[in-house]
């Protein structure tokens, strides 16, 4: 699972295959299966999103009668009530605004001359790239101090070559300095993650209405509509795959900055329909949001832990949110993560089919009196043992806390009870495990023989007769 499921994904592509074209179905399959994040993550909410548009009652995708070669990603007439709706669809990321393959691309460098120096070396560097902010001609800036299509230089590379080979690295950190560049190397004790090696003080935003990445989406993305018949709805549906800007539409005093230093997703979006109201008359955004909560799976207010916050800009052309789009937001699947823990987790191959399984919790239940009890074991679990994707000690950390000592199978058999039944929950097409119910109860096999109490308590009579 990423956002959503892979069986939800699937049953998703199922539906949808009758309004797929060959050649659509064939691109979404593609980037669904594909590993890169910036490909699959966008497919999984396009998909989605045309599934629930589906779910209203009725889709047309990519429409070969759209007025030009730019087609729409769905046309729907269930959407608006008496309108026909034109939707195009586009997922956002941080990609642009965070400076993360900026500074993965110098990291990735670095990482290379220190594997040849020292075998291996690279995989423990941690990277931490410095920020200057200030004034220009009376506007605010704010910069990473990792300029983009940055070389390492042949000086930057012998630093890094002496450094390594010094032996003094693990107690020394390194700093590069150059023209826009700013970065502080530490030779760290365990492994780094690719992605999570690099941090930098400033975080992903943006502090112009149009210079950013947002802006010029949705004007890239607007151009999709420029074809729709005179009456036509047109929709730009945009997704959080791991974007801050859309991540805190709607949540309140962390949406805008009251400093007027940067510019939230909000901000753009009303900018952007109020100078290209011709092209566009709604837009809507989708962010996936998992809270915790200490009860259960509602806040404290009574919400779901996990929903999607669903914010709506609209125009006089459709001035408030549609009934459909309600519908659309109560269709969408609860989702597994939000964009930005999902974009992690897929670059760390997370979900992989051919990777190690999504397991759910383990629940134990008993009956004392009656001296019974089960033990509802995630499926997926015990067969990527028996597959040797997972080795015994991680089995035995899942199902044993940390430490992995604590053994409940042990603790049971130790008191005579061995497995007196087994059977399969249900499955639930928005997991990708199952529960496999395992029932323990007495059993002599494993236990020193016994007299059951009343038998006992028979005999002790009978033995006080015999004697009297």
């Amino acid at each position: 699972m990423t956002i959503f499921a892979r069986r939800r994904l699937q049953a998703m592509l199922d539906a949808l295959a009758p309004a797929l074209s060959g050649e659509k179905g064939r691109d979404i399959l593609r980037r669904l299966n594909d590993k890169r994040t910036e490909q699959a993550l966008p497919a999984e909410m396009e998909l989605a999103l045309l599934w629930t548009i589906q779910s209203l009652g009725d889709l047309e995708i990519e429409p070969s009668w759209w007025g030009d070669s730019r087609r729409p990603d769905a046309v729907t007439n269930t959407l608006v009530a008496g309108k026909t709706a034109a939707i195009e669809i586009a997922a956002v990321s941080d990609n642009a605004i965070s400076g993360e393959e900026v500074m993965d691309a110098i990291a990735v460098q670095i990482c290379s001359v220190a594997d040849r120096s020292l075998k291996g070396s690279g995989n423990y560097l941690y990277f931490r790239f410095a920020a200057e902010s200030g004034y220009a001609q009376g506007k605010y800036f704010r910069r990473r101090l990792a300029p983009p299509g940055h070389r390492l230089t042949s000086e930057q590379v012998a630093a890094v070559e002496g450094w390594i080979g010094s032996g003094h690295s693990k107690r020394e950190r390194l700093r590069l300095l150059a023209p826009g560049l700013d970065v502080e190397i530490e030779h760290t004790e365990r492994k780094q993650v690719r992605f999570h090696n690099i941090f930098s003080s400033m975080p992903a935003e943006t502090h112009s209405l149009e210079e950013n990445p947002l802006f010029e989406l949705l004007v890239r993305k607007a151009r999709q509509l420029r074809g729709a018949a005179p009456g036509t709805i047109r929709i730009l549906f945009l997704a959080d795959i791991g974007s801050t800007l859309l991540r805190y539409v709607g949540r309140g005093g962390s949406e805008l900055d009251f400093t007027h230093r940067y510019v939230a997703a909000r901000q753009i979006i009303h900018h952007f329909l109020q100078t290209r109201a011709r092209a566009v008359d709604a837009v809507v955004t989708f962010s996936p949001r998992k809270d915790f909560s200490q009860f259960g799976d509602r806040d404290g207010l009574g919400l779901k832990t996990r929903r999607w916050m669903v914010g709506f800009f609209g125009t006089a052309a459709l001035p408030e949110p549609p009934e459909g789009l309600n519908r659309i937001a109560a269709l969408l699947p609860d989702p597994h993560y939000e964009g930005y823990q999902a974009r992690s987790l897929f670059r760390q191959g997370a979900f992989s089919p051919a990777g190690r399984g999504q397991y759910l919790g383990m629940t134990i239940r008993g009956n004392f009196r009656e001296n019974r009890y089960s033990i509802e074991l995630p499926a997926r679990l015990l067969l990527d043992l028996l597959a040797g994707r997972l080795s015994e000690e991680r089995f035995r950390r899942e199902l044993g806390g940390a430490n992995g000592k604590s053994n409940i199978f042990k603790t049971w058999l130790d008191k005579g009870l061995t497995i007196s039944g087994a059977e399969m929950a249900g499955r639930d097409p928005d997991e990708d495990d199952d529960h496999l119910i395992l029932h323990f109860s007495d059993d002599a096999a494993a236990r020193p023989f016994r007299l059951q109490e009343n038998d006992a308590h028979d005999a002790q009579a009978k033995d006080q007769d015999a004697t009297a």
